[in-house]
């Protein structure tokens, strides 16, 4: 294992994180059993948009923070990179990477770095993707950061929590061992921030579908049941329509453009 002193670029923030996913690890068996009726109709809704987002990734160089959703975003479909740099604070995550790459179609270099410092030049990426990381970095700086390594007109692709809404509120209490303890679900402000450095667009998951999913998951053992299907319908509906409720919802995909 790198000592500290190795690792001079690295935050406080990212040296807790690297600790936590390399000699720890989290416990979200539990956590993950509670959501998986929620997330079902969201996901294909969700894999549709990731797919038409990433092809603006075929031919350019591209940025995953992270080392391991290029899995399931990239290698799947016809979206060939130029380069795919993926870096990672954890070693046992970047070794995963690695081991998955052995057999892809997809081949990304990958890197230990912290994303609160990214180690690349001014401009140097067409895009920057990743998959619930940016609520575990230090928000603002690591948004500089992406934004500086961006390209003019560069895109930028995460999916991240959001801090409001109540029931996920609960479990997240009741399940602490599921997360690290810096991590912060985003907030309006957070999003905020966001805006002020991308034009964006903001596909909002999970409201209804969060408490009756739970409920579904008692009832069904499918989660692809007509409770579901008709509780996504009504949580789109309630996007469309109202607005002022959307951080109350669960998730959110963001695409963006860099000003």
């Amino acid at each position: 294992m790198e000592s500290n002193l190795s690792l001079p670029n690295f935050t406080q923030r990212a040296l807790r994180e690297k600790t936590q996913y390399d000699e720890v690890g989290l416990q979200r068996d539990a956590f993950n059993k509670v959501f998986s009726h929620t997330k079902y109709y969201y996901h294909l809704h969700r894999n549709k948009i990731l797919r038409d987002e990433l092809q603006y990734a075929t031919g350019r160089r591209v940025l995953e923070i992270g080392s391991q959703c290029w899995v399931r975003w990239i290698e799947p479909y016809e979206i060939e990179p130029k380069v795919l740099e993926c870096i990672n604070i954890s070693s046992k995550a970047l070794e995963k990477g690695g081991e998955k790459a052995q057999t892809s179609r997809v081949k990304p270099r990958f890197s230990l770095m912290d994303a609160n410092h990214l180690e690349f030049e001014d401009e140097s990426f067409d895009m920057v993707f990743g998959d619930a990381i940016l609520h575990h970095l230090n928000f603002v700086e690591a948004l500089d950061e992406i934004r500086r390594v961006l390209k003019p007109g560069g895109r930028i692709l995460f999916c991240e929590p959001l801090g409001s809404n109540p029931v996920g509120k609960i479990v997240r209490l009741i399940t602490p061992k599921a997360r690290t303890a810096d991590e912060q679900p985003l907030r309006r402000r957070e999003v905020a921030e966001i805006r002020k450095r991308f034009e964006t667009t903001f596909y909002y998951e999970q409201f209804l579908s969060v408490p009756v999913g739970i409920i579904s998951k008692v009832l069904f053992s499918n989660p692809a049941n007509i409770l579901m299907k008709t509780t996504y319908e009504l949580d789109r509906f309630l996007d469309s329509n109202f607005p002022p409720i959307r951080h109350l919802y669960r998730s959110v995909l963001i695409a963006g453009v860099r000003k």
